[in-house]
């Protein structure tokens, strides 16, 4: 049952015990606080939704290190623990068995498991924080372009307006302009357009 309730906090160490090698895989747990395994810093990963652009997005690494995320000396992060479960090793084993197996690798590197459940949660605290400026960044920018469509659609409409104008006004100049040469002349020689 510890086993279970570790794996489902994601904060169980598996330790050999020295004495006895061929004993099974001790268990040694620890409280974490939610506040100990928060380690992103917001202000830069902003920065970085800022700078980019919807054609140039940031890379998930440009994201992590915005948000002060660092591999650990030991090597092993979500990623890490990713690629592990995807070997050959692993690949045919029952749920059990690979608990098992990545327990054991963890303990005999003497990794603390609430490190990389720590590091997991990093990752997609700065993804989330990131997406969520970029939400925001393109929500201004959407507003801004509508904001843009709304005053060239008005341009337009203003500029058919004053063009229907101009003709109306040229219309009847050539009017009165036909008016005026018909006592010089019998036949029409001033084009009058049709509107």
């Amino acid at each position: 049952m510890l086993r279970k309730l570790g794996d489902r906090l994601g904060i169980i160490e598996l330790a050999a015990d020295s004495q006895h090698p061929s004993a099974p895989v001790k268990i040694q747990t620890r409280t974490v606080t939610l506040d100990e395994l928060i380690a992103v810093h917001l202000k830069p990963v902003q920065d970085l939704a800022e700078q980019h652009t919807e054609e140039f997005p940031a890379t998930f690494e440009d994201v992590f290190n915005a948000a002060g995320i660092r591999t650990p000396q030991n090597g092993w992060t979500v990623d890490r623990l990713r690629e592990f479960l995807g070997s050959d090793r692993l690949r045919n084993l029952d749920r059990a068995n690979v608990q098992r197996q990545i327990l054991e690798q963890l303990a005999q590197q003497r990794v603390d498991t609430a490190d990389i459940v720590k590091d997991a949660i990093s990752r997609d605290q700065a993804l989330d924080a990131f997406a969520e400026f970029t939400a925001k960044k393109r929500e201004r920018w959407l507003a801004q372009r509508r904001d843009e469509i709304r005053n060239l659609e008005h341009e337009i409409v203003e500029n058919e307006r004053k063009w229907k104008e101009w003709r109306a006004l040229k219309r009847q100049r050539e009017l009165e302009m036909a008016r005026a040469v018909e006592y010089l002349i019998d036949k029409p020689v001033i084009s009058i357009d049709d509107l």
